[in-house]
């Protein structure tokens, strides 16, 4: 029962990224996060483990507990970006929460990012990005108006949308969040080989 729940977790996940086969509509989430990453899961996706998809219900359980709001915003003819604010405060503030295991001492680059775009899409100056874990413990980040980090996001769906079109994934962007994604095999040699020297070897080398 609990493997049948959790694909509809699954399925019901990619559906808040992107609401079509359309290359020509990118979701911010798609495009502030490793586009890579995105491309597999729009051409080529593999299943979640059963943690992995359990942490996913549980923060949307969390997330979705607010107003969520989706809106687009349309770049030119060939290309719209879509959004998801989890609250907008007193019409106003354009409000995106984030569950984390430990709080961070500055933002996440793909947290501005996507924020960022909520607030071109929304027409609004002003965001709140806030942190917070299981235990209760919050952080907030005051996100202003970017056009420099918009200019890089549009630039990023412009690179998806092509690709997605040819059929052919992006290129790999190195990070720490590579170590846990479900396609590090596309990516990266997972095979482990011995190596004939130990550090004892090597230490002894570099002495000589």
């Amino acid at each position: 029962m609990i493997d049948k729940i959790l694909d509809n977790v699954k399925d019901g996940a990619d559906q808040d990224f992107f609401t079509s086969n359309d290359t020509h509509k990118i979701h911010a989430t798609e495009i502030s996060r490793c586009t890579r990453l995105s491309y597999f899961e729009r051409k080529d996706p593999l299943p979640g483990d059963n943690l992995g998809r359990l942490s996913t219900l549980i923060k949307k359980g969390v997330i979705r507990s607010f107003r969520n709001i989706n809106y687009e915003y349309k770049v030119d003819d060939n290309l719209t970006i879509e959004v998801t604010a989890d609250l907008i405060v007193d019409d106003e503030f354009i409000v995106k929460f984030e569950i984390v295991s430990t709080l961070p001492d500055v933002p996440h680059p793909r947290d501005l990012l996507y924020l960022n775009a909520c607030l071109f899409a929304f027409n609004k100056f002003h965001g709140i990005l806030v942190y917070a874990t299981e235990d209760g413990k919050s952080e907030e980040f005051s996100v202003t108006k970017s056009n420099r980090m918009f200019e890089e996001l549009v630039r990023r769906a412009r690179v998806l949308c092509t690709l997605l079109a040819e059929g052919k994934p992006p290129i790999v962007e190195p990070s720490d969040s590579c170590i846990n994604c479900k396609y590090y095999g596309r990516c990266y040699n997972r095979e482990k080989k011995n190596s004939n020297y130990s550090l004892e070897n090597l230490l002894a080398f570099r002495k000589k």
